[in-house]
């Protein structure tokens, strides 16, 4: 994330998808997202099956969601933020040290 904002990327910009895919034997089904970055670091958005090339240990994968969280709070954007469902990044947050970290710098808005 660091990187991309680097070189010019906007972090406050909300990815907004609409997807149609096949479901089933019975048609297709819509899917729309509304994503931050924020929501990304904690796994929120796009595919469900993703997977790292190498399996990192579950200690490594906390450390470097936190360590992205942090960055995406002190880039501004908004923890409140909610996706199509109404859920925040904490609400979708797998480790107790990155829920503590988005309750305790909620945004002011």
């Amino acid at each position: 994330m660091r990187l991309l904002v680097n070189h010019g990327a906007d972090p406050l910009f909300v990815h907004h998808a609409d997807y149609i895919g096949a479901e089933g034997t019975f048609g297709t089904v819509q899917r729309m997202e509304k994503t931050t970055a924020l929501m990304a670091a904690v796994g929120m958005g796009g595919p469900r099956r993703m997977r790292a090339y190498i399996d990192p240990s579950p200690s490594e994968v906390e450390a470097l969601t936190l360590e992205a969280v942090k960055l995406a709070v002190e880039l501004g954007i908004d923890t409140k933020a909610e996706d199509q469902e109404g859920r925040t990044a904490a609400d979708a947050a797998r480790y107790e040290s990155v829920v503590e970290y988005l309750v305790t710098n909620r945004s002011r808005r």
